[in-house]
């Protein structure tokens, strides 16, 4: 059976959710839905975890910071933790967190560097195979 957005719909999970209301999830052939199933809740708790690992922030950090960059995260989140049991002096603390940004300007810089480089690169090749292909085609039509 079809929904009007034309999405396979079956009969509804005979369970009811946590805040009282009927669950509106599809029902399997137990009669209850991927996460209301008894025969399922190993896999379905083993989803729920895969989810949420996959949406902490430190997953998400990870696919964003450059991986150069982690072993200081990690570090500056250590200090955190130690300044809030009261293990690191504010003033240790500090002296990390500008050490630390220091090397982060210093590591980002070079990589944008590095990254400029290349492009000037690519184009001077893209520039002189352009050229070579318009000297080459100038002598051809000169032949003629």
């Amino acid at each position: 059976m079809l929904d009007g957005a034309g999405a396979v719909v079956g009969p509804a999970c005979s369970a009811t959710r946590r805040d009282g209301w009927p669950c509106k999830a599809t029902a399997g052939p137990d009669g209850k839905c991927f996460g209301h199933s008894e025969g399922l809740r190993e896999k379905a708790q083993a989803a729920r975890r895969r989810g949420g690992q996959n949406r902490a922030t430190s997953a998400r950090l990870a696919k964003m910071l450059p991986q150069r960059l982690m072993p200081i995260y990690d570090l500056l989140e250590q200090v955190l933790g130690e300044l809030h049991k009261g293990t690191v002096t504010p003033q240790v603390g500090g002296a990390m967190a500008a050490v630390a940004g220091q090397m982060v300007k210093l590591l980002t810089s070079g990589e944008l560097e590095q990254r400029v480089r290349q492009l000037e690169e690519r184009q001077a090749s893209a520039n002189g195979a352009g050229r070579e292909g318009a000297a080459s085609l100038e002598k051809t039509q000169q032949g003629r």
